[in-house]
């Protein structure tokens, strides 16, 4: 009994020792464990580096409804946000966890390195090269907007994490038709549809990825749903769709917050790929931009090639790669399409522009691969591919890091004056006071206090029915500074001078080395 169960044991350490050694046999894991080391020092540092940075006006919108949804302030979020950011965040608040280190490390951090987890491992089911994967991750890992805004609370990295894992779906189970754990494939469009919607509710704008999936879904089964007893359905089906987008109020809502009719076609969205891709040394062009350049126009002319196959596409793993690129065409023309055509902001945010990352970062290392692997036969050296892979990447990774190092560190202080000030007005306020500022999401989650705006009436520029307002509402305190005047009314700036008997400066906060003051909070007096 003895010897067999010493038998059993050292069976069990040998099997053990030949997936240690398989392991690191198996170069593809050893680059993607290389890279995933990479990605979490890369992020442990900025995440330090950045621990305690004030909070932007996008970010303490999302906070203070986190902390409206535990019951601690009242607040509503604006424009067209979700609520799902915020609703997660508030689980730290009902179990009283308001240190922002480990809301950083467990609402910003984890969910950084699962995008770059995700990256990997959906781009290698759509892609048999790894090379593609491995190059896509590597890239995912130091692109700088991504990088920047893996340090802030915002929503985009919780959209991408169920984007990607609805993409990976798709190919893993609906078009491999292999089961993942406890997903099936016949159940895996209800998961791409549960995962697209979940990514929406955490952020609108990726909802741009849903519409190409579902075209790309209805191509590969085009044999099987344009058929003559479907296509009554079809036709029905459309048609109710239109009457229903003209008769309710959605239509209305979409045109009015997204349609800019009057505005030019925003064709400078199409500079987005340059900015993504910048060049730090001065002598060394854009390389990476001009090799996505390269990658998606290979791509094109493939489709175009086989734009017959087209009719004859069908939903299996055939022709993968085909599949992939024109999902990822599709993906990047309605992204593009919705700012150029509909949108029409001449000026964006690169953010913006994530739920089109899969095929930027797919189309960009297909075309580094192309171009090392092509240099490499004119000359008939597998190595010339290999160091021009290698060059070019390192290249890309140096741009990007000293890039992101610069934008990262230059705004860690940015808006500190904001936050100090809400911070006092905390230490220095009643539960039940009424503090009046332009800065509204950051002062309600830095004091915790009901924070209203200049405006009365519908306007922020009647100084008389601003006072007035305040004789009968009674706010304590005032604040103003340089750091919203879009939401400050002129006379604010000059209000002290005017009114002296209704307030009285009680604390100021400077730039770093200036006297001028930047915010000033001042105190009513009431008779």
């Amino acid at each position: 009994m003895e010897y067999s169960e010493n038998q059993h044991e050292k069976e069990l350490i040998k099997k053990r020792k030949e997936k240690i050694k398989a392991f690191f046999e198996n170069k593809e894991m050893l680059f993607l464990l290389g890279i995933f080391t990479f990605a979490i020092v890369i992020r442990l540092y900025y995440f330090f580096v950045t621990n305690g940075q004030p909070l932007w006006w996008d970010e303490a919108e999302y906070m203070s409804a986190a902390k409206s949804f535990a019951g601690i302030v009242d607040y509503h979020l604006g424009g067209n946000r979700l609520p799902g950011f915020p609703l997660l965040m508030s689980i730290f608040f009902i179990f009283n966890i308001a240190n922002e280190t480990i809301m950083r490390f467990v609402g910003l951090l984890i969910p950084s390195l699962i995008v770059i987890f995700l990256t990997y491992f959906t781009i290698r089911e759509m892609y048999p090269d790894k090379r593609v994967a491995l190059i896509s991750t590597l890239f995912m890992t130091v692109l700088w907007e991504h990088l920047f805004y893996s340090n802030r609370f915002q929503t985009e990295n919780f959209a991408l994490i169920f984007q990607f894992l609805a993409t990976f779906i798709l190919f893993k189970c609906y078009i491999k038709k292999e089961k993942l754990k406890f997903i099936k494939p016949k159940f895996a469009l209800i998961w791409i549809l549960a995962f697209s919607l979940i990514a929406v509710f955490f952020r609108p704008g990726n909802f741009l990825f849903i519409p190409p999936m579902f075209l790309f879904i209805i191509i590969i089964n085009q044999s099987f749903l344009f058929r003559k007893k479907t296509l009554p359905f079809w036709i029905g089906g459309l048609i109710l769709m239109v009457i229903s987008w003209f008769t309710t109020n959605i239509y209305q809502k979409i045109l009015a917050n997204y349609y800019n009719a009057g505005e030019k076609l925003a064709w400078s969205s199409l500079t987005v790929f340059k900015g993504f891709f910048p060049s730090t040394i001065s002598w060394i062009p854009q390389i990476v931009y001009y090799l996505f350049l390269f990658g998606i126009l290979l791509a094109i002319i493939d489709l175009l090639i086989r734009f017959d196959y087209l009719k004859h596409i069908k939903n299996n793993f055939n022709n993968l790669e085909f599949k992939s690129d024109l999902l990822n065409f599709l993906t990047i023309l309605a992204v593009l399409g919705f700012f150029i055509f509909f949108l029409r902001s001449q000026t964006y945010e690169f953010r913006w522009f994530f739920p089109m990352l899969i095929g930027m970062l797919s189309f960009t290392s297909k075309g580094i691969i192309t171009f090392a692997d092509y240099s490499g036969k004119l000359i008939n050296s597998k190595k010339l591919s290999i160091f021009l892979i290698i060059l070019i990447v390192i290249v890309g990774v140096h741009s990007q890091l000293q890039y992101s190092d610069f934008i990262i560190k230059s705004k860690t202080e940015s808006y500190l004056q904001v936050k100090q000030a809400g911070l006092w007005l905390k230490d220095n306020s009643l539960s039940n006071d009424v503090i009046v500022s332009a800065s509204i999401p950051q002062h309600t989650y830095y004091s915790e206090r009901k924070i209203r705006d200049f405006y009365v009436d519908g306007s922020n520029e009647n100084e008389t029915l601003f006072f007035e307002m305040a004789d009968n509402e009674k706010p304590r305190y005032l604040v103003v500074s340089a750091f919203e005047p879009g939401f400050t009314p002129q006379w604010a700036y000059l209000v002290y001078q005017s009114h002296p008997e209704k307030l009285t400066p009680i604390q100021t906060f400077s730039q770093p080395g200036q006297a001028q003051p930047i915010l000033i909070i001042f105190e009513f007096k009431y008779q």
